[in-house]
């Protein structure tokens, strides 16, 4: 079952909240980023966005709050080239959810992005509570948003579930959706330094299997996580891309 929205990405950025000032710059010889974790609220703080080296697709992601299996039309260069991207809202307490806006209108603007929304069933997978029950640590008053990938441990600070929901969907290239019923910020880490989900072998995997490496990471969640994933067809909301072009020269 398909059913097809109407464009909404190519709107007027007139009725979309805007930065105060922006800019966005192509990286010409980028830098090796490796392994990354990419959290808008992370990149956040005292009213300022910093995306550092990010591909078009990535920024995608962090305006529409999108897993990577969600994005489907876009050019080759959207996930070969990078670039820094700087915002600054008039508020410096705006909210996340504003801020997504604003980047939406920036992506409009500078990479003339029009598309639209598309949805269908589709196999994927839903994020539960397993029997033993969650093993996620409320997040702490004050304390500083973050994501960071340091070794074979991913650490999550004052994040929602939504963000390791993302980490599992780009590992299994298919959409997944929370089920787990948790609300608010969390504390949570992933550790694959035990011999059977390290990470070594597990990059070794992914090249002939990556099934094998999803699973690692899986089991690796619901045994420290007290979550697990259950496999179904869901619904799935895709982002039809219909044009973008590379942005100009600030």
């Amino acid at each position: 079952m398909c059913l097809c929205g109407t464009i909404f990405a190519g709107q007027a950025t007139t009725n979309l909240p805007s930065f105060d000032v922006a800019s966005v710059r192509a990286i010409l010889n980028p830098p090796n980023y490796g392994v990354r974790v990419i959290s808008l609220r992370a990149s956040f703080s005292h009213g300022t966005l910093t995306f550092d080296g990010l591909t078009f697709t990535n920024l995608i992601l962090q305006a529409y709050d999108l897993q990577r299996s969600q994005i489907i039309g876009c050019p080759n260069w959207c996930d070969s080239e990078f670039f820094d991207v700087i915002g600054k809202a008039e508020d410096p307490n705006v909210a996340p959810e504003q801020v997504r806006l604003m980047l939406q209108a920036l992506l409009m603007e500078r990479f003339k992005l029009a598309a639209h929304r598309e949805k269908r069933d589709v196999p994927g997978y839903a994020l539960v509570v397993s029997k033993s029950g969650a093993k996620l640590k409320a997040a702490k008053e004050g304390e500083v948003t973050g994501a960071a990938l340091n070794g074979y441990v991913r650490t999550f600070r004052k994040l929602p579930v939504a963000a390791l929901v993302n980490l599992l969907s780009n590992s299994a290239g298919q959409p997944v959706i929370d089920n787990t019923g948790l609300k608010g910020l969390f504390d949570f880490a992933i550790d694959l330094t035990h011999p059977e989900n390290d990470p070594l072998q597990t990059a070794a995997v992914t090249v002939t299997n990556p099934d094998n490496a999803f699973a690692r990471l899986s089991a690796a969640v619901e045994e420290q996580l007290g979550l697990r994933l259950e496999a179904r067809r869901i619904p799935a909301e895709n982002l039809i891309i219909d044009h973008a072009e590379r942005p100009s020269a600030n």
